[in-house]
């Protein structure tokens, strides 16, 4: 990431298919009422690598396996990730970055230069942590913290398991739309636990997380 002043403004070219396909992954998270905590979850990474992919003045991407995996995730097409063809292959863009004092996250105006002058793009502002957008979930808590700890006694954690599958998992068992944190606390519960019998995080050959008992 490239390092930055708490305030400013910044003009770069960007990659025109993967600025696109950044901000369609966010609209998309969006609208299934993820947030990018939970994406990130659903990725097998890190909680802030999303919100990282989602910075502007960031280098981060999608690369192509995680572009697959996004279409996993939101079970669409690619043309619901990436366009087929984008005539420029740059974007000529301005981030302006500024911090709210309220609540101490960074804010974001991304606009086009064109030679018509300038365009706005998107405004918007990182989510902190403890940020959950409306969900009407098709369980509780406590009811897929239930189905997990039955998993947990079943033997299902024998062989490890990303998040990505017991959250689909979950899915077939009480339908959509479900909520991602519920599925991370779930498995949280038995993470966090000092001994045994638990579940221990380790990664595969994608570099996700995944989840083995011990």
């Amino acid at each position: 990431m490239k390092k930055e002043k708490p305030t400013g403004i910044l003009t770069m070219p960007v990659s025109s298919i993967e600025f696109d396909k950044t901000y369609r992954v966010r609209q998309k998270r969006l609208e299934m009422g993820y947030t990018a905590r939970e994406l990130s979850f659903l990725l097998g990474y890190h909680p802030l690598y999303v919100r990282n992919v989602e910075d502007p003045t960031s280098t981060k991407k999608y690369n192509a396996a995680e572009t697959n995996y996004l279409r996993q995730i939101f079970e669409c097409p690619l043309s619901d990730l990436m366009p087929g063809k984008i005539e420029e292959p740059f974007f000529h863009i301005q981030v302006e970055h500024d911090l709210n004092p309220e609540s101490n996250n960074k804010s974001y105006t991304i606009s086009f230069l064109k030679e018509g002058g300038k365009e706005h793009f998107l405004t918007f502002e990182e989510e902190p942590a403890n940020f959950e957008l409306p969900l009407k979930s098709a369980a509780t808590q406590e009811e897929v913290q239930q189905f997990v700890n039955a998993l947990f006694a079943n033997n299902y954690f024998d062989k490890p398991r990303t998040r990505l599958e017991v959250f689909k998992l979950c899915q077939e068992k009480f339908g959509a739309p479900l909520r991602p944190a519920f599925v991370a606390d779930a498995l949280g519960f038995y993470t966090g636990k000092r001994k045994a019998p638990r579940l221990v995080k380790g990664k595969n050959e994608s570099s996700r997380d995944v989840f083995v008992k011990e």
